[in-house]
């Protein structure tokens, strides 16, 4: 969603990841059922977490109660030089295909308030290549520290590093090298001020402000309700 008063961009995701396709290829097309299986589970484990599965997590993900039948299909799919193993290592499984990042989403229709979906007639990509650039960095949240932003736990921060800054820009920065805040950037003769981004809060003015970079991106992992109550200002979650 796109729109926000502040200018911030809320993706709401299930899971942050770039999995991609493999490209394909011949050696696909000679897999069995079960191999095709057995290779696109270790396919999505290793893009999703980056590393493989156990001989066990296969096992069980199967129903093969033998390891040694697990190891068939594996060997099968490495003789077809779709996989590499390390044979002393019990999760060293590794695709032989480098993946190709996939960095759109299909546009699947536009939410105005009081309207329903609109579908969009054209299929329509949106890139979201932007926010994986080389000098963007990731911050997790891991409690409600920012809650009154509508940034809650879970989320993900993305901020894109620069060597200056101007008045105004959404930022990410620490305060005194323990506290991380989200706020309006200014700098006069008296140094930098951080403003807040709603109007019931503070400024705050200190000579231990170190800017981590502007505030581009707020990634959801899952859908997180933020209950009114946790909220000073229960209308700051509306569209506006």
């Amino acid at each position: 969603m796109n729109g926000s008063a502040n200018g911030i961009f809320f993706g709401l995701i299930d899971g942050i990841k770039q999995k991609g396709e493999v490209v394909a290829n011949s050696k696909t097309s000679t897999l069995t059922s079960r191999q095709r299986q057995i290779y696109e589970f270790l396919k999505d484990k290793i893009l999703d977490r980056g590393y493989g599965p156990t001989v066990r997590e296969i096992g069980s993900a199967f129903g093969i109660r033998s390891p040694n039948g697990v190891m068939c299909h594996l060997k099968a799919l490495e003789k077809k030089g779709l996989i590499t193993r390390e044979s002393r290592m019990s999760r060293a499984i590794q695709l032989t295909e480098r993946p190709l990042p996939s960095t759109s989403l299909s546009l699947a229709g536009r939410i105005a308030l009081h309207s329903p979906l609109l579908s969009i007639g054209v299929q329509e990509q949106i890139d979201f290549s932007t926010l994986f650039a080389s000098n963007h960095v990731c911050l997790r949240v891991d409690d409600d520290c920012l809650i009154e932003d509508q940034i809650a736990a879970g989320d993900y921060l993305i901020a894109r590093k620069q060597q200056s800054y101007r008045d105004g820009d959404s930022i990410v920065a620490t305060v005194d090298s323990r506290k991380i805040v989200v706020r309006r950037y200014h700098q006069d003769t008296n140094g930098i001020r951080l403003d807040s981004i709603r109007s019931d809060r503070s400024s705050i003015s200190s000579s231990s402000i170190e800017v981590i970079g502007i505030l581009i991106g707020v990634i959801r992992r899952q859908q997180i309700e933020i209950p009114e109550s946790r909220i000073k200002d229960p209308k700051a979650t509306e569209c506006h």
